[in-house]
């Protein structure tokens, strides 16, 4: 059995996850958030710091350099190897709000294949022409797609149009954990709250990592690594090195952030949203109890 706490972003999940293994004994708790998988952005993808965890261990973050490219499948492979190294009495806890990664471990979400040269040719056109373009093109062909995407998430256009090209099948046909929700052992677990609560605790996190030092960690970062396509995903990053380039304010930087983690809380609790497997809480406590609940009866 394995149990996942999902989410939107900021909502809490890490903080319950963390109560979880520090009161039962057998358990592993491993993340699965895209981003926490690279080092040294620390801040900015909210990894729990060592008082946080109170001597909890926490899996599968701070895999590789921010400098290297990550993908779903490395993601999938990492978490098998994770889960193949734990004693066998313990229970894999999953928390994370990236809801591809989740399914790649609790559906095994088919991964389309690659190719190199058209996805580079795609990135070509798109500089030329604009992301508008393809955006609308993907809209035409894989609707359903182009709605889980954001419209200036080139990465991801580029990758569903990639797929449809390759395969002749829309980028969201693929893997039954996105169309089909399988019975299955895991139990999934998810908090909720309404929307005015959790947009205000997503600017208090954002003033709080910005007090705790997220520019410093930007302007180490920018001196020392370049990052990857998909590290520049991350939320924040890319305003804080226009900032730090001199391109913004610190108050119009910010206001990004919070505008920004805000549309991706609202993706986050629309994806989750339909899964029928969840089990949904407004009380962190019942979540924890439920979770407590599960573990002692295994």
């Amino acid at each position: 059995m394995r149990i996942s706490i999902v989410g939107p972003t900021a909502s809490g999940k890490t903080n319950i996850a963390i109560d979880i293994a520090t009161q039962m004994s057998d358990v592993a708790l491993l993340s699965c958030d895209s981003m926490a998988v690279y080092k040294y952005m620390d801040l900015g993808t909210a990894k729990p710091n060592r008082i946080e965890l109170r001597g909890v261990q926490y899996y599968l973050i701070d895999l590789v350099e921010p400098s290297e490219e990550f993908s779903i499948a490395q993601f999938r492979k990492a978490a098998s190897l994770c889960e193949d190294s734990l004693e066998a009495a313990n229970v894999p806890v999953y928390v994370g709000g990236s809801g591809l990664y989740h399914s790649a471990v609790f559906d095994s979400l088919a991964i389309p294949p690659t190719d190199a040269t058209l996805r580079h040719n795609l990135e070509l056109a798109i500089k030329e022409t604009g992301t508008a373009v393809f955006y609308q093109r993907l809209q035409a062909l894989d609707p359903e797609a182009a709605s889980r995407i954001d419209p200036n998430n080139v990465r991801r256009i580029v990758r569903a149009l990639e797929v449809i090209e390759l395969t002749g099948q829309r980028f969201s046909s693929f893997g039954p954990g996105i169309n089909n929700y399988r019975p299955s052992s895991n139990k999934i677990l998810g908090i909720h709250l309404e929307v005015i609560d959790l947009d205000k605790r997503i600017a208090d996190r954002v003033d709080k990592l910005i007090a705790n030092g997220w520019v410093e960690e930007c302007m180490w970062l920018r001196e020392n690594t370049i990052l990857s396509r998909t590290a520049r995903l991350a939320i924040g990053y890319r305003e804080m090195f226009d900032y730090l380039a001199g391109l913004t304010s610190m108050d119009q930087t910010r206001v990004d952030i919070i505008r920004r983690s805000q549309k991706l809380a609202r993706r986050q609790r629309s994806w989750f949203a339909r899964d029928p497997r969840i089990e949904w809480f407004d009380d962190p406590k019942q979540l924890l109890n439920r979770a407590k609940v599960l573990l002692a009866s295994r």
